[in-house]
């Protein structure tokens, strides 16, 4: 039989379909997946073994990490002079144009002398606010703050809450990015041996014993808190009530971004050994509803590949979930960066597929970046050490500055 080009071709394929893509950086950042929140103690960062020489070493810190930065390396890439989309992939520009998002800050200063929730109760808030310095060796516990849909701040003085910790004893401040509730009325916090919810209208604090050591809470619609710790597995919480139940989903809270309806699904985005997956799950059911692998579809002919998620996957209302992660970046030309990428990805829970990523590079903080919340069907709110607050179109691929300089502060968002 004569072999002809074009069936080689189809053999070559249809042999390599089912070869899962290495994971590059499985091994390097095996501490740095361990680092899910920025902790009280000093953050070691590994240095990575060179790879056929090409490997460039990734630094990165988390806000924790009180030691000065070394001099930046000149990046091995050139950067971009103007937004890139390239195959599903977006870089923010050096210089992105200033857009506000009503009733967001463009600075996020705190005024000192900002009024006290007990004398100002707070109908709805679009953020709750805990300032952090990430050059002071001093993490002793801030305040919360909450902006109101009129745009003014208020400090939150109810209730009795501290840092959380974990076994160790390695300790977080307790405001998380999914605190806020859906209809931005209460403030979820979690605490050792407890869940603090912040009833900003009625300007009260319910305090409801949690067994364990609580570090990340999620909602269910505005009545149901997920209370989880490091591992999988959530309790509910009816914060009115005062009723702790068991949840019989897996589901973990480190990787969730809740549902602003009451008993929706909820999406998560997890890295396994055995490759990245999405996993969704319904209150209630002991075994998801669908768990697919994450397919990079769009952005491996770019030369992306996935290492693995941080932070919650945060939903929109069309099955979509956006995520922060780490990751691997091999340009046609050029130097390959091995687990020290980060960037932001948008998954579509129905198949796998990631549609769209932010590329933010490597010289940032270790775990730079959040997503927050979805402005609109297309636009994603996202958090950055370097730029404050952006807006991320994911279906044009612009990004817009909403905040002009750094936001010093753990954030939770809920937009009208």
């Amino acid at each position: 039989m004569t072999m002809t080009a074009d069936r080689l071709t189809e053999l070559f394929e249809e042999t390599s379909a089912d070869v899962t893509p290495p994971a590059f950086a499985a091994s390097a950042w095996a501490t740095a997946r361990r680092v899910r929140r920025r902790r009280q103690v000093l953050a070691t960062v590994a240095a990575f073994a060179a790879v056929v020489a090409v490997t460039v070493p990734v630094r990165g810190r988390d806000r924790d990490d009180f030691r000065p930065a070394p001099p930046a390396p000149a990046p091995s890439v050139p950067v971009p002079s103007a937004r890139v989309v390239t195959g599903g992939v977006d870089v923010v520009p050096p210089a992105p144009v200033v857009r506000p998002v009503s009733p967001l800050p463009a600075d996020f200063t705190i005024p000192a002398d900002a009024p006290k929730l007990s004398g100002h109760p707070v109908d709805r808030a679009v953020a709750v606010v805990q300032e952090y310095d990430p050059e002071s060796a001093d993490q002793s516990m801030r305040p919360l703050h909450v902006l109101d849909a009129a745009g003014a701040w208020v400090r939150i003085d109810v209730g009795d809450f501290g840092r959380t910790h974990d076994g160790g004893g390695n300790e977080a401040d307790p405001l998380r990015p999914t605190s806020l509730s859906p209809d931005g009325r209460r403030v979820a916090v979690p605490q050792p041996e407890a869940l603090v919810v912040i009833d900003l209208p009625a300007a009260k604090a319910h305090r409801i014993p949690v067994p364990g050591l609580n570090e990340q809470v999620m909602w269910s619609g505005d009545a149901i808190v997920l209370v989880g710790q490091g591992s999988a597995g959530v309790v509910r919480v009816d914060w009115a009530a005062g009723t702790v139940a068991p949840e019989p989903a897996a589901m973990s809270a480190w990787h969730g971004g809740g549902s602003p309806v009451a008993s929706g699904d909820i999406a998560e985005l997890i890295g396994a050994e055995g490759g990245r997956k999405v996993r969704v799950w319904r209150p209630g059911d002991a075994r998801p509803v669908r768990e697919l692998p994450v397919d990079l579809g769009l952005v491996r002919p770019s030369g992306y590949a996935m290492s693995e998620w941080y932070g919650p996957a945060i939903p929109d209302r069309t099955g979509r979930v956006a995520a922060a992660a780490w990751g691997d970046h091999t340009p046609a030309e050029g130097v390959r960066h091995l687990g020290g990428v980060q960037m932001v990805t948008v998954v579509n829970t129905a198949n796998g597929l990631v549609e769209r990523l932010l590329d933010l590079g490597v010289d940032r903080w270790k775990s730079c970046c959040a997503a927050l919340d979805w402005i609109d069907d297309q636009t994603l709110l996202v958090k950055t050490d370097l730029e404050g607050l952006i807006t991320w179109d994911v279906r044009t691929g612009e990004i817009t500055r909403v905040t002009t300089g750094p936001v010093r502060a753990t954030v939770s968002i809920r937009l009208p």
